[in-house]
């Protein structure tokens, strides 16, 4: 085998090695592979305006929602702006991208501060909730 047609076989390694991994691969500005196989709007939107879990609502506007608060950028649009694997990204875990920023990271465990009792060992958004955020912020165009 010369050594071209291994160089060729390197990105397809490379991506079966990431489809194999039981939690997503970040690469710069994206989570390419979902945490669950389809995410569902219509629950998207719910856990984005619930209390418990979500509740994005606090500080982010969108589309739709009559009530929202303005600590973070409006999300009107962001579907148009990024792709589902950056949205998923940022709402799985927004300090790869912004280390600084007030919002948490909704499916990470480890390295965090102040975390609530009843969050301990979980994430707040489980991988199902993470892909229906997702599925609902990107019909926001």
């Amino acid at each position: 085998m010369g050594t071209d047609r291994k160089s060729n076989l390197t990105p397809f390694w490379v991506s079966l090695a990431i489809a194999s991994c039981a939690t997503p691969v970040a690469r710069d500005d994206e989570l390419a592979a979902p945490f669950a196989a389809v995410g569902d709007a219509q629950r998207g939107r719910a856990i984005f305006i619930a209390r418990d879990g979500g509740h994005c609502v606090l500080c982010h506007a969108a589309p739709g929602v009559e009530v929202a608060g303005n600590v973070g950028p409006s999300l009107a649009g962001v579907g148009s702006r990024l792709a589902p694997a950056q949205i998923r990204l940022r709402v799985a875990d927004i300090s790869r991208v912004k280390p600084d920023a007030a919002m948490p990271s909704f499916n990470r465990l480890e390295a965090l501060n102040r975390v609530a009792p009843e969050y301990q060992g979980r994430p707040v958004l489980d991988g199902q909730q993470v892909e229906d955020v997702v599925a609902w912020l990107a019909t926001l165009r």
